[in-house]
Order: C-alpha cells, then structure tokens, then sequence
C-alpha cells in the first residue's frame, strides 16, 4: 500500500470543507487514492492530466470538490500536491 502524503495547500484546503462533508472527502481519497490507486472502477474518477509536466492525475471527489496527485512508485508514495473546489480546478489544469 502507498502512503499518502498531503501537501500544506492540501491540508489547508481539506481543513475548510464542512464537518458533514469531511468524512465522504476522506474516504473518498483513501480509497481511490489507497486501495484502487492503480486500478480502474467506476468509483474513482481519476485521470492522467494530459500533458502534465510532473505526470499529475485529478480525482474528481463527487463531483465538488477535485485533488491534484502525482505517484512516486520508487519511494510508494502518493503525493497529494493540492485540494479544491472542482470549478476552481477546472482553470488549473494546465498548472500541473
């Protein structure tokens, strides 16, 4: 299993969402992110950013909110680079 790892913009973030909407955000990562990181299910919506310089996927997490990771397969790590609100997400794109 890969260890997650989460930025300070990241914590920031997840630290703001709403206590009733904390829980399902948490989960949502750890499974996505933790048991299904390498494996494709319908619920994960995750993907490979195209063109991405630091080979940077999104996990859209129901549809409110989106997380910006990259893996780093020598060290089993996930590093969660930042968490936000998926419209906001959608303008950053091409950032990563």
């Amino acid at each position: 299993m890969y260890e997650l790892i989460f930025s300070e913009e990241a914590l920031k973030y997840i630290s703001q969402i709403p206590k009733k909407d904390l829980v399902h955000v948490k989960d949502v990562i750890s499974l996505c992110l933790g048991e299904f990181l390498k494996k494709t299910t319908k619920r994960c919506n995750k993907k490979l950013l195209k063109g991405s310089k630091k080979r940077t996927y999104r996990l859209h997490i129901s549809m409110t909110h989106t997380a910006f990771y990259r893996i780093d397969d020598e060290n089993k790590r996930v590093l969660i680079d930042d968490v936000m609100g998926i419209n906001q997400a959608h303008s950053r794109y091409g950032l990563y």
